[in-house]
């Protein structure tokens, strides 16, 4: 497993944008759903260009790999550009058994 340190995790959430992220989270989640799929769903569903879709998923997948799921949800919660409903629900993916 390749590593993520701090400033990739941070870049990663910018490409995906932290309301995708979450609201995302458990499409990116899904490993048995193929990339390709997940691509497709974030074009026909929030209108995303397909290099932006791909890029989306890539990143969050590659978030959850390295195991830095529950690092990128505390940032979320932390940031003050993100609307509170998307903390809250934030909050709600670090309970016990949500994330990995």
């Amino acid at each position: 497993m390749e590593t993520m340190n701090d400033n990739q995790l941070d870049r990663c959430l910018r490409s995906i944008g932290k309301m995708c992220f979450v609201d995302n989270y458990h499409l990116f989640a899904n490993f048995h759903i193929p990339h390709e799929e997940a691509v497709e769903f974030l074009m026909e569903n929030h209108g995303y260009k397909e290099t932006g879709a791909r890029t989306r998923v890539s990143c969050s997948r590659r978030i959850i790999r390295n195991g830095r799921v529950k690092d990128a949800l505390k940032i979320i919660e932390a940031s003050g550009r993100v609307p509170n409903n998307v903390r809250e629900a934030a909050k709600k993916c670090k309970r016990p058994g949500i994330t990995s």
